[in-house]
């Protein structure tokens, strides 16, 4: 990863890959200080991923975050994948969104998500915005 994991990071990943359950979250950042990467804040049971598009709303630095979402799907299915998404604030330095950036691949394979979606407004973080991401559109 070139950066290493907080202490209990890997774990509690692991935790909420298997058994988080829809509305949970996660917000993750990159402490440049140490060169590490920290779970900033960890949610239980959102009610919506608007209810996450408020905890980033004032960053002014990128984030990653995880959030399990409810999808039903039209032949009655329901599945629960995990989304994960990068936040780029606008104006955020060259070199920032190149660290950020730059740790998605391997980021996406150590979260063990299908795909990774880019955000730059969080008003943007709606149920329908992440619902036609999440289908490939």
């Amino acid at each position: 990863l070139g950066y290493k994991m907080a202490d209990g990071m890997s774990a509690a990943i692991k935790s909420f890959q298997l058994r988080g359950s829809s509305g949970d979250a996660m917000v993750i950042r990159i402490v440049h200080s140490s060169d590490e990467l920290q779970i900033e804040e960890s949610c239980k049971g959102l009610s919506s991923i608007e209810d996450l598009a408020e905890k980033i709303e004032d960053a002014i630095e990128p984030r990653y975050l995880l959030f399990i979402h409810k999808q039903s799907h039209t032949d009655g299915r329901v599945s629960y994948p995990i989304a994960f998404v990068v936040f780029m604030p606008p104006n955020v330095p060259a070199s920032l969104k190149m660290m950020y950036t730059r740790l998605v691949p391997a980021l996406v394979e150590k979260f063990r998500v299908a795909k990774q979606f880019s955000l730059s407004d969080p008003e943007d973080l709606t149920t329908e915005w992440l619902e036609e991401k999440l289908a490939g559109r």
